[in-house]
């Protein structure tokens, strides 16, 4: 019996000194004090030394989520039953809980817009019909297709007199009986046919279309 504990005891031994074991270790204590430093660093970022690093993260993490969610809008454009469907401008789509349309198109001359483009401007509008809050849909789910161009809306941008931007965030819902109302922008070409233009959205996971024309 004590031979048998003792031979246990000299592998034990022999296998905590094997280097690909120390390595495991040293492995996992570097892990602990990496994410010990990351966990730091995050609970200081709101430092105002350490703002740049912030707004790195900050971007780095919207980045990801916007192609995260191109790719989403991609695969509702090919699994939609609606995605051929194009209605006329002003038209309301009812998806669900919400109903919403594109009540106007303009196309604006802007000192902003890049030399010989102009700015397509998209007046959205959303309502709530169901019985519950709903979430909205955001700019990342809204598109323009001109020809065999497709665009996608300007994050900044301004024209003169000023617009209510359409820009709700992810988390942002819509009450019942609640319409919210904002403009999209799309810079174009300044000769641009709106009769050929489409604006595109996706609303509660169905893409829809209207003709700007």
């Amino acid at each position: 019996m004590v031979s048998s504990l003792s031979s246990l005891s000299r592998r034990f031994t022999t296998w905590r000194q094997r280097p690909d074991r120390v390595m495991k270790i040293e492995n996992v204590v570097v892990i602990i004090v990496i994410l010990a430093a990351v966990g730091i660093i995050y609970l200081n970022l709101d430092r105002e030394e350490l703002a740049p690093l912030k707004e790195a993260i900050d971007t780095g993490i919207e980045g990801g989520s916007y192609y995260i969610n191109l790719l989403i809008d991609g695969f509702a454009d090919l699994l939609s039953p609606v995605t051929s469907k194009v209605v006329m401008k002003g038209e309301y789509v009812n998806t669900g809980d919400l109903e919403m349309t594109i009540s106007e198109c303009e196309l604006v001359d802007s000192v902003f817009a890049e030399e010989g483009a102009a700015y397509l401007l998209a007046l959205v509008s959303v309502r709530n019909v169901g019985q519950v809050p709903a979430r909205l849909p955001i700019l990342i789910d809204m598109r323009l297709y001109y020809l065999d161009d497709v665009i996608r809306p300007k994050k900044s941008w301004r024209v003169p007199g000023g617009r209510t931007h359409y820009d709700p965030l992810t988390t942002d819902k819509i009450y019942p009986n609640i319409t919210k109302e904002g403009w999209v922008c799309f810079e174009v070409p300044k000769d641009m046919n709106l009769s050929e233009a489409v604006v595109s959205a996706r609303c509660e996971g169905r893409r829809i279309k209207w003709m700007c024309g």
